[in-house]
């Protein structure tokens, strides 16, 4: 009999006997889809684990998945990013259709300072629609990222607005005491064609009568510049340049203290000292810096010194209130090298005839906050501010540069700022049918009573900013001025988005203002032997009331989040100063039917 060969018959055994064990193995068949548990969206690419932390597999575009198992019970845990944890047994009976919800990632975090920025081949970008309570649709907005790449400490003006089209910039100083900077071919002479504002208050001389700034912030303590050309008239009032927004840096929410110490040296004798602290204890935050800087300028003749201070207190009443509170300083003495005709100036550019002229500022501003959101749809803003400064320039003045001085008494000229205001906003969001509407009621106070006094300065060469009467008793050219003024504004903007991509934004402004101007002018004529002939004083008063309104609209076009159209036009106006209302001289009359300067900006462009 033959033996029988059974190893063929036993490999198909073991062969069938494992293909058995395989498909029974993957007997079960799990599959479902997985979704946002608010908006049931599909959530694609999710991950979904075992216990052991074996793939299981991942979610399709749609959300769908499927993978087998042999187990009737099993724990699954499905990952993905923006979405929490989600972890489920489930059984036998839940495998043919399985839902899975995952609830969207909410984390809590306090506040995180990112010190690394991204580098920007632009250091500027536009304003949003509305910020806080200021709409800024349709209009030309820029905002000036201050980056570590500008000459900070300097406050380099050419550096900072270098890629803001338009402004007319010079400097008279390597320090940047002084911002010099107009727009669309308006005198940049201290930035008085600009409405000049930190913050969201005024800090200029006088808003209306004498709207030049003696005071510029540091750049270190600058978190941007927000610049709103003409058609800020209708929000924030007077010239035609626009505004110019100096944002600074807010106190920090993170408990504890920070602070930055910076000191920098530069050519011609620059030495800069920066101190800054940021931080939060409880509910009460803070930022403060102060800034000491000196140098002896790069011409003859214009050495500097000056100090600023700063304090900003934030404290949070509870989830819709907070107060703040502002102070500033600044204190600097300024040696003025004086002009240069023509021809000085290309003998040698760094030369001066100016030893003893000398200008001096004082700067106090203070302001206090009332922030009220009471809802997502309702915002209040409340600032009331003030100003008490003086700014005094004493020298040899005479209008012909090249003229050597003579030694003689200097001019001395004192003004005295003091001034108040309060402006308050209400901004509301409100949905009329399908159209979305932003609305934006303001109403603003200011009042001011300034004071200008010229008279004659000592004969000696130092910083002496005494008047000299008796001395030099025949003293031409003597005056003495007061300047009182009242501004009552309402003015409202709406934007009405009549697509998700196109909006309008009309606004009008209602102006009621009371110039005045009380004071004297002493005119001495004199003979060779500086004996007076004549003794004339030159009475002046006006009083200047008007009131008038201002219209103005918007249209933007966003065919795409980062590509924008936009025009806009806005009637305009610029106050009469107190020069153009004070005699300083035997041969000015003051026009009694004299009118503030009107007209209108328009702006048409592309940004994106």
């Amino acid at each position: 009999m033959r033996s029988l060969n059974h190893k063929p018959f036993l490999i198909i055994v073991i062969l069938f006997s494992v293909c058995t064990l395989s498909l029974k193995a993957q007997d079960y068949i799990v599959s479902g889809q997985i979704k946002d548990s608010l908006t049931m969206q599909s959530v694609p690419k999710a991950e979904l684990y075992n216990t052991k932390g074996e793939l299981l597999c991942i979610s399709d575009n749609e959300g769908f998945f499927k993978f087998y198992t042999s187990n009737t019970i099993l724990v699954i845990l499905v990952f993905t990013s923006d979405y929490a944890i989600y972890s489920r047994q489930i059984s036998e009976k839940d495998f043919s259709s399985l839902d899975v919800y995952l609830s969207p990632l909410s984390i809590n975090l306090s506040e995180v300072e990112i010190n690394e920025k991204r580098k920007e081949i632009f250091a500027l970008k536009k304003l949003d629609d509305v910020v806080e309570t200021s709409i800024y649709a349709g209009k030309k907005t820029e905002v000036v990222l201050i980056g570590k790449s500008a000459g900070l400490a300097l406050n380099n003006a050419r550096q900072i607005y270098k890629q803001v089209a338009g402004l007319n910039i010079y400097q008279n100083d390597d320090a940047g005491l002084q911002l010099n900077i107009g727009g669309r071919g308006l005198d940049p002479n201290r930035t008085s064609n600009f409405n000049t504002r930190q913050n969201g208050y005024d800090i200029s001389a006088d808003a209306l009568g004498y709207p030049e700034s003696y005071y510029t912030p540091p750049a270190e303590a600058l978190e941007r510049i927000e610049i709103v050309r003409g058609a800020a008239s209708l929000q924030y009032g007077t010239q035609f340049g626009g505004l110019i927004n100096f944002i600074l840096k807010s106190p920090s929410q993170i408990q504890g203290n920070k602070y930055t110490v910076r000191t920098t040296a530069g050519s011609n004798d620059l030495f800069s000292n920066f101190f800054s602290i940021n931080g939060t204890q409880n509910t009460l935050s803070y930022y403060s810096f102060l800034n000491y800087k000196k140098g002896s300028g790069f011409r003859k003749n214009s050495s500097f010194e000056s100090i600023n201070g700063y304090i900003h207190l934030n404290k949070r009443i509870d989830k819709k209130i907070k107060i703040s509170f502002e102070a500033t300083l600044l204190d600097y003495l300024a040696q003025q090298a004086g002009g240069l005709n023509d021809q000085m100036f290309f003998d040698n550019p760094l030369q001066s005839n100016r030893a003893r002229n000398w200008f001096k500022v004082t700067w106090r501003l203070y302001n206090f906050k009332f922030d009220y959101k009471r809802s997502e749809k309702t915002h209040h803003t409340l600032n009331v501010f003030g100003l008490d400064a003086e700014r005094f320039a004493l020298g040899y003045r005479s209008n012909r540069v090249a003229q050597a001085d003579p030694m003689i008494e200097r001019d001395l000229i004192r003004g005295d700022f003091n001034n108040i205001g309060s402006e308050y906003k209400m901004l509301t969001n409100r949905k009329i049918k399908k159209i979305k509407t932003t609305n934006l009621l303001g109403f603003k106070f200011y009042k001011s009573n300034n004071a200008s006094v010229q008279g004659p300065g000592s004969d000696k060469s130092g910083p002496d900013f005494n008047f000299y009467y008796n001395a030099f008793p025949y003293y031409n050219n003597q005056s003495s001025y007061k300047y009182p003024n009242l501004n009552l504004a309402f003015f409202s903007e709406n934007i009405i988005y009549l697509t998700e991509r196109f909006s309008i934004t009309p606004g009008v402004r209602y102006e009621k203002i009371e110039t005045k101007s009380d004071g004297h002018y002493v005119f001495v004529l004199v003979d060779a032997a500086n004996n007076p002939i004549t003794d004339t004083i030159l009475y002046n008063r006006t009083e200047n009331i008007r009131d008038f309104l201002l219209f103005g609209l918007g249209i933007s076009y966003k065919p795409k989040n980062a590509f924008e159209f936009y025009a806009n036009a806005s009637q305009n106006y610029r106050s009469v100063t107190f020069a153009d209302i004070s005699i300083v001289s035997p041969a000015y009359i003051v026009n009694p039917n004299i009118k503030d300067e009107k007209g209108y900006t328009a702006d048409l462009g592309v940004r994106g």
